[in-house]
């Protein structure tokens, strides 16, 4: 099912034609050009993930609430067992130590919605590739633009509201001189980072997927298991990658006098 590009949401009509969008009059009918599957089905598995994470949050937000409504210091004390909320807090600071290695702890909390949504949401995305009957949305390059273009504007903010004459300073190099030669340059670069972001994405999964493919149908009993392994493997990657490369622009657009403090 996942080599033919199957879904069970194309088991309804209108995703499956791509009329769903084209009635709501979001886009016209089409098909994503590297897997040939309609661009609602895409669509359709983004939201899909978009409604696991509200879910699990708000899942973990009730825990929460009630492991705070216990008496003394038994609000404190984990639960005997794993659950949705022991998993959002190993999550949530293993994203902070993450960030922590580059940021002040004041921007480690301020960025950290944007850096915690966009790692979850890669991964969600990139797990739905080995699951039969569902295709990450990360497979396609809207999706992924879409992300790119928002660390583009965040990073761009970041160093435009912090410090702007030092941001721009940063942009024309050291020597004021050679400012005609740099400025360009270090421009090209900042519109190079979201497309770099994208294409490393986009280009990494739909090559894991073609391989599992491939592979599955050569050797379709013992084989597979081991590539369902790296498959995580590389779902957990990419997600990782996107989302220390946005630490990383963030970090690099803040006040130089800011990084030396930190």
């Amino acid at each position: 099912m996942i080599a033919s590009g199957f879904s069970w949401f194309r088991l309804i009509p209108a995703i499956d034609h791509d009329t769903l969008l084209h009635s709501m009059g979001i886009a016209e009918h089409s098909l994503d050009p590297s897997t040939g599957v309609a661009n609602s089905a895409v669509y359709a598995h983004a939201w899909l993930t978009v409604a696991v994470l509200l879910l699990v949050a708000a899942w973990g937000r009730v825990l929460l609430n009630r492991a705070k409504a216990r008496s003394g210091i038994e609000k404190y004390f984990a639960d005997d067992r794993p659950t949705i909320l022991s998993l959002v807090e190993v999550y949530a600071l293993g994203i902070k130590s993450m960030m922590g290695d580059l940021l002040n702890k004041v921007d480690t909390r301020y960025y950290f919605p944007l850096i915690a949504a966009l790692f979850a949401y890669i991964f969600v995305n990139n797990i739905q590739g080995i699951l039969p009957g569902f295709l990450p949305a990360t497979d396609n390059i809207n999706t992924n633009v879409g992300m790119a273009i928002i660390v583009f504007l965040t990073f761009n903010a970041v160093g435009l509201y912090r410090d702007a004459g030092g941001y721009l300073k940063h942009l024309m190099g050291p020597v004021l001189p050679l400012a005609i030669l740099l400025f360009p340059i270090e421009v090209i670069s900042l519109f190079i980072r979201p497309i770099s972001l994208t294409i490393r994405l986009t280009a990494n999964m739909f090559g894991d997927h073609q391989v599992f493919t491939i592979m599955s149908d050569l050797v379709p009993v013992i084989l597979p298991v081991g590539l369902l392994s790296l498959a995580v493997l590389v779902s957990v990657i990419q997600a990782f990658v996107f989302s220390l490369l946005t630490i990383i622009y963030i970090n690099l657009s803040l006040p130089h006098h800011e990084h030396e403090a930190h």
